[in-house]
């Protein structure tokens, strides 16, 4: 596996912290020499503090609990329910 990619695959844990104590060393090296990886942290940086700074949406009434059942039905293999009012869908 390509040592970037390998890197790239972890960042997201390396900038949150979750990375194991054997792992951080690593990651941390490898972005003092390679720009390329910085600059995809420096990205990630960027939009979880946009992300950060959008005002939470109210959902309309019954979308999270169409989107569990949706979500229960696929894990069990169950065929999805015909819902055309559907807020939860993929498609």
């Amino acid at each position: 596996m390509n040592l970037c990619r390998e890197v790239a695959e972890r960042l997201l844990a390396y900038r949150d912290g979750e990375l194991e104590e054997t792992e951080e060393p690593f990651i941390k090296e490898h972005l003092q020499y390679c720009p390329s990886c910085l600059d995809l942290l420096n990205g990630y940086d960027e939009v979880c503090d946009v992300l950060h700074r959008l005002q939470p949406v109210n959902m309309p009434s019954g979308v999270l609990e169409r989107c569990r059942e949706r979500l229960r039905r696929e894990a069990a293999g169950e065929p999805p329910l015909h819902d055309h009012g559907d807020s939860c869908s993929a498609e």
